[in-house]
């Protein structure tokens, strides 16, 4: 709504059927000349008036008109609100609201609501488009796909390529003409919400990658994929920082092998907190065989057999 209002402003206009804007009379008149219908009944409207006038450039070059910016609000705030406003052709664009049933009499209490009802109108009502998407842009491209009669790649129809700024997938993928199975995000977070952790997961490897390969880096991905494995590994994401893994349930010596390793000691020592030494890093640290390789396993000698053999 931001995009193609010119101005806006509150004034108290009591009177429905006038008006104390002159701007504003015919439209009031042409609202008065044309009869509610019988099973209309006006209904109780505040005194107060929140008016805006559009830009008529701006509102051509985004393709809409007062009906859609009505039905938007209607859609909006339903029953709340009472919309009137001028015709497209108009010389001024002009919206009236008035709230309906406001409780509250007190002068200061009413304003401050029409503030923030009008704030809400300006920069939380998407006309077109979806809200969290703030622009886009456009490319074309060719599909390659392989020929397996031949052995060859060949180049399909023409596509388009869409990025955006700003992301909204779950909006975004049940519409018809997106390609859900090739649309990708780099909002790991929603991809969780959206798709799943190991959908998420994947998704890490590839931003990654592709990070990394823009600066001409190579990781092999065994590297990428333990270290993916180990932020999903637990269902959530969880970061390789000492917020992250260095909150997981394990032993402190684990722990202080990473990071803040005084205060982890002395955590461990004040709640006597005790290890168990099963993991690879503890008995590194201890100086013992680490339970991995040929250490992950022990050998029972049974002494009758070898007396046997004696």
């Amino acid at each position: 709504m931001s995009h193609v209002i010119k101005s806006s402003g509150i004034y108290y206009d009591p009177d429905p059927t006038k008006t104390i804007v002159k701007d504003d009379e015919a439209l009031i008149a042409l609202y008065q000349d044309v009869p509610l219908a019988d099973e209309e009944t006006p209904k109780k409207t505040s005194p107060w008036l929140v008016r805006f006038e559009l830009d008529d450039e701006k509102m051509h070059f985004k393709d809409l008109s007062m009906s859609i910016i009505e039905r938007k609000i209607h859609e909006y705030f339903g029953d709340q609100v009472n919309v009137m406003h001028s015709d497209d052709n108009s010389e001024k664009l002009v919206l009236r609201l008035r709230v309906n049933d406001i409780e509250d009499d007190e002068e200061e209490t009413v304003c401050m609501y029409l503030k923030e009802f009008e704030d809400k109108l300006i920069h939380e009502l998407a006309l077109k488009g979806i809200h969290e998407i703030s622009k886009v842009t456009f490319t074309k491209y060719n599909d390659n796909e392989f020929d397996t009669s031949n052995g060859s790649y060949k180049t399909t129809q023409e596509n388009w390529l869409v990025e955006t700024d700003g992301v909204a997938l779950q909006k975004i993928l049940p519409y018809e003409m997106v390609d859900h199975k090739r649309t990708v995000s780099n909002d790991i977070v929603e991809i969780l919400k959206v798709l799943g952790i190991e959908a998420a997961r994947m998704s890490l490897i590839n931003e990654l990658r592709f990070v990394l390969s823009s600066y001409g880096i190579y990781v092999n991905y065994r590297h990428l994929a333990t270290l993916c494995d180990v932020m999903t590994q637990r269902g959530i994401l969880t970061a390789i920082t000492r917020h992250g893994i260095n909150r997981v349930d394990t032993g402190p010596l684990r722990k202080c092998s990473f990071e803040e390793t005084v205060e982890i000691l002395l955590e461990a020592a004040v709640y006597a907190e005790s290890d168990n030494l099963k993991g690879i890093t503890e008995n590194i640290i201890m100086g013992q065989l680490a339970p991995y390789g040929t250490g992950s396993f022990d050998l029972v000698i049974d002494p009758t057999v070898l007396q046997e053999y004696a």
